[in-house]
């Protein structure tokens, strides 16, 4: 009957050469626990509860500069343990807001700076004016010492909170690098990385390995931070790595027992890289559902990808795309080749068990939700793979239209809001899933996963392009003339747009009090992204600074001797 109904599929195969899976799944199943299991009961368990109370009170410190008080925060921000105080923090900016503290800071452009990104980040009003005082009278930007570094660093960063059409924050960030590169033979190889990808844009969590390596190296670092602060870090890291790594193993377990590693050889088998994505993206504790849910949702999804992108006949595609949208039972009866069918039963079997935790826990029934978001994904591949059947090249606003839904941003981010309980998104979406038009995304949701769409775009398209994959954003933009070096320095610019509409978002659900959680989630996506495609792809062709990455994040404990003495 396969034969029958699709009988050229052998003859239509398009090859692949993926890199091998670089995890041993079975040394992660049997990897030990016991320091999961006891960690409540841990030194470092108890040392973490007595380590904030010392950090709550130096951050509750009234009598500390403005300057010094801010520094702290950022500490705490870039070394990821601001997550203990987010109440805190939150409560020292609005009051530094409310009373204009940028007055205070006179001439100190590094501090000026900080309180301008700090407040945008955390979606308080902040005006550009806290900049004028370093401007000339012509409005061009000035430097009051011109071997200000931190000055020019805390500049530049804070440009990348800009909203749509603030020039004045486009031309700050031309003249901090300008200072920078100036002063660039003079500075630590360090800046080299800081100007390549802003704070704005970095995994918190990856920022955290990275600042407290660097605090493990460099002594005057090490010496210019309240001990507590470090020492708080370094404990806070361990302990929910080793929540991660217990996770990792369950989530390893699970993908064993679907089989489809074994049953869809032509895929990238690629689990533990979706779950460090997943830990990047949700990586507080009590977020273990959401991490787990994403881990799930994003390996069934690059095996999809490869279902629709290299090893389907259009045929079987469009026959697996209408079994989606039946999602019952029948469709495992059909002429679906058994391939299908394995990765079908296993999408059903994941959403309906993450459907029926949402269930016992709040009532809400979204496994409607999940069945539709799973049919638009699948419709969405299937004009892909019509147009690589048909040999068209869509027009750019045509293909980034269905672009953001590829992305997969959509269908990950609604898993996540529904295991974060956003009441009132899970409300509208259930009241409007049975009209017949396509899922509504928020806002934040739909830009989040352009700057997916667009990244992919930027890291894939050459390998792509040798496979005889041919609709992305650059080619494209090809169609219409542009060259490749211009249709790609095109597509990066579109991305820093997009994150300006990104930072707007943020700040007006901020305005209107609404999910801060779910805001977060959004946002740590899209730093992921940059994260996974910053040099290649790092889930196709991993190199080995992405895989360097995975091991410290899920796999090395930091050595408790960066703090110096206990």
């Amino acid at each position: 009957m396969y034969a029958d109904r699709f009988p050229s599929a052998e003859l239509q195969r398009r090859p692949a050469d993926y890199q091998l899976k670089t995890w041993d799944y079975d040394s992660i199943c049997s990897m030990q626990q016991q320091a999961q299991q006891d960690h409540e009961h841990s030194k470092e368990s108890s040392l973490q509860s007595s380590l904030k109370q010392k950090v709550r009170r130096l951050l509750l410190e009234e009598e500390e500069e403005l300057a010094t008080r801010l520094i702290i925060m950022d500490q705490l921000q870039s070394l990821g343990v601001a997550y203990h105080f987010e109440e805190e923090i939150r409560n020292i900016l609005m009051s530094m807001h409310v009373h204009d503290a940028h007055h205070q800071l006179k001439h100190d452009l590094s501090s000026t700076a900080l309180l301008f990104r700090m407040l945008r980040g955390y979606g308080i009003s902040a005006s550009t004016d806290m900049l004028s005082a370093f401007r000339d009278e012509n409005g061009d930007f000035k430097a009051a010492n011109p071997k200000d570094i931190d000055g020019f660093v805390a500049l530049h960063e804070a440009s990348y909170l800009a909203f749509p059409g603030e020039a004045m924050l486009d031309e700050a960030r031309a003249f901090a690098v300008k200072k920078l590169e100036q002063l660039m033979p003079s500075m630590f190889i360090s800046m080299e990385r800081q100007i390549d990808l802003p704070l704005q844009w970095r995994v918190p969590r990856l920022q955290a390995i990275w600042s407290l390596q660097q605090h493990g190296y460099n002594d005057e670092k090490h010496l210019s931070m309240d001990p507590s602060v470090l020492q708080l870090a370094v404990v806070d890291f361990n302990l929910v790595q080793a929540v991660h790594g217990a996770e990792l193993v369950e989530v390893t377990k699970w993908w064993k027992e679907t089989g489809l590693g074994v049953k869809l050889p032509f895929a990238r088998d690629r689990l533990v890289e979706c779950f460090f994505c997943a830990a990047c993206i949700a990586p507080e504790p009590p977020l273990a559902s959401c991490r787990e849910v994403l881990a799930k949702v994003g390996s069934l999804i690059v095996h999809l990808d490869d279902v629709y992108d290299l090893y389907g006949t259009f045929d079987e595609l469009a026959a697996f795309t209408d079994a989606v949208g039946s999602w019952d039972d029948d469709a495992l009866s059909t002429a679906l080749p058994e391939y299908m069918k394995a990765m079908y039963s296993v999408i059903r079997s994941t959403s309906t068990e993450a459907a029926d935790r949402v269930t016992k826990g709040k009532g809400y029934d979204v496994l409607p939700l999940y069945k539709k978001a799973w049919h638009e994904l699948c419709k969405a591949f299937l004009i892909e793979a019509k147009w690589q059947h048909e040999g068209q090249m869509p027009c750019l606003e045509e293909y980034l239209e269905n672009g953001w839904v590829t992305s997969t941003g959509p269908l990950l981010l609604l898993h996540a809001f529904t295991m974060l309980q956003q009441q009132e998104q899970i409300d509208s979406w259930l009241r409007n899933h049975d009209d017949g038009n396509d899922m509504v995304y928020p806002k934040l949701v739909e830009l989040c996963s352009m700057i997916f769409r667009l990244c992919n775009d930027c890291a894939t398209y050459e390998a792509e392009s040798e496979r005889g994959e041919e609709a992305s954003a650059i080619t494209c933009r090809m169609g219409c003339g542009a060259s490749k070096e211009d249709a790609r320095a095109a597509v990066v610019d579109a991305i820093a747009e997009t994150w300006k509409k990104v930072n707007r978002e943020v700040a007006l659900s901020s305005i209107t009090g609404t999910g801060s959680a779910a805001n977060r989630v959004c946002v740590n996506l899209a730093r992921t992204i940059q994260c996974i495609y910053q040099d290649g792809d790092g889930i196709t062709s991993p190199k080995d600074s992405r895989k360097r990455l995975v091991k410290d994040m899920l796999f090395t404990p930091l050595d408790l001797d960066i703090c110096g003495a206990w």
